[in-house]
């Protein structure tokens, strides 16, 4: 039997500064855009070029980096539940089930299922569906973070507050402009911008405590090996 190595080894604080700038950029050049857009300083005719910067396209920037990034934060937790695994932890179960919830949200990202959530039940926005599971799945694992260091359950729940808070909190402060069919307005869109930058600033900083969770104790960058044998 053949064995093979591999090693990553990744320096949490260097790479959260490295996602976040994407974050930056991403939510000013919108706001920049919108800005220019709606007080008529763009060409009228040249709108599907802006649309690759408006962060509340489906088909844009934006939401090919909160994919991205949902999806690097899934991949992560599984490779946390194989390190639980391999240790005889007791958390495998909650690492593999937040490495499935990431990349169903990484999913719903392109393939917008929340939406289709709206058109199945017109009369409830899908954010009251929304608040009901996060309070299910939060209470569900209260437990797991009882067992987390410190300061990892400290940044977990900070990461959570604001991803939650920008995608149900803002989009249900937002329904407003959609009942009164105010959504292609400057306010509406600068709105947006708060939104999708709390969110990926969420996964940004869950994903820089989760690579610092990975970390052995006392050692920077985080070392993950993986042996493959064939």
């Amino acid at each position: 039997m053949t064995s093979y190595g591999l090693t990553l080894s990744i320096n949490p604080s260097r790479a959260g500064k490295f996602l976040f700038v994407p974050v930056v950029v991403l939510t000013t050049i919108h706001t920049a855009t919108m800005l220019l857009w709606f007080n008529d300083l763009l060409p009228a005719d040249e709108w599907w070029h802006i649309a690759l910067f408006d962060l509340d396209e489906e088909e844009s920037f934006g939401t090919w980096y909160s994919t991205l990034i949902l999806f690097t934060a899934g991949q992560l937790c599984l490779i946390q539940s194989w390190l639980e695994r391999k240790g005889a932890g007791r958390s495998t179960g909650s690492w593999l089930f937040l490495a499935v919830g990431f990349h169903i949200l990484s999913i719903d990202e392109v393939v917008g299922l929340h939406e289709y959530v709206n058109t199945l039940v017109e009369d409830t926005a899908w954010t009251t569906f929304g608040a009901i599971i996060v309070l299910i799945i939060g209470l569900a694992n209260l437990p797991f973070l009882a067992r987390l260091p410190s300061r990892t359950r400290y940044l977990f729940v900070i990461a959570g507050a604001i991803y939650v808070g920008g995608a149900l909190g803002v989009e249900r402060a937002t329904d407003w402009y959609d009942v009164n069919d105010l959504m292609n307005t400057l306010a509406y869109n600068l709105w947006t911008a708060v939104e999708e930058f709390m969110e990926m600033s969420g996964i940004v900083l869950f994903i820089f405590a989760l690579l610092e969770r990975i970390a052995p104790a006392g050692r920077k960058p985080a070392r993950v090996e993986i042996q493959f044998r064939r």
